[in-house]
């Protein structure tokens, strides 16, 4: 009872810099442009017709045109928080196996929001606009979310407590 004590708190202690990110209004630009770069190549590959201009993405639909912006809470930085949260906040874990989760989790994280975000657009573009919604707000931010804890999961399992990396 008392390590999942400790463990609650201090996964709230590092909730602190997503409220002073939150607050400083920092703008995560970089991660926008790279995110929109790979989303369009995705959907490049799924044959989707759709042009972007920056960080707008313009998709033919069936039942019009969708015009989508990638903002800050698409870039996925939210989801980096909380996977590097969970890990830190995890006890008895060595420094090693902390940095080879992080890093590991990276692009894990990155990639699973690329594929959200092209996927999306994608489906929007073979069923309509009708179906952006559901898409975006049910489905994948659940589905990022699932991401993230699977993610750590797995780092508990296989990294965060073998004697190999502790």
């Amino acid at each position: 009872m008392w390590d999942t004590f400790i463990f609650l708190i201090r996964f709230c202690l590092l909730a602190i810099p997503l409220h002073l990110i939150i607050w400083t209004g920092y703008d995560f630009s970089h991660i926008i442009s790279v995110t929109s770069y790979f989303t369009s190549k995705a959907l490049s590959l799924l044959g989707t017709d759709f042009f972007r201009i920056d960080n707008t993405f313009f998709i033919t639909t069936s039942t019009g045109m969708l015009a989508a912006d990638i903002i800050k809470d698409c870039s996925g930085w939210k989801s980096f928080l909380a996977l590097f949260s969970l890990i830190i906040a995890t006890r008895h874990t060595g420094t090693k196996a902390r940095i080879i989760g992080i890093t590991a989790g990276i692009p894990i994280i990155f990639i699973g929001n690329v594929i959200r975000l092209a996927t999306t657009f994608h489906l929007t573009h073979l069923y309509g606009l009708g179906i952006f919604d559901i898409t975006h707000n049910m489905l994948w931010q659940g589905g990022l979310i699932v991401l993230v804890l699977v993610s750590w999961l797995i780092w508990l399992d296989k990294i965060a407590f073998s004697k190999r990396y502790i």
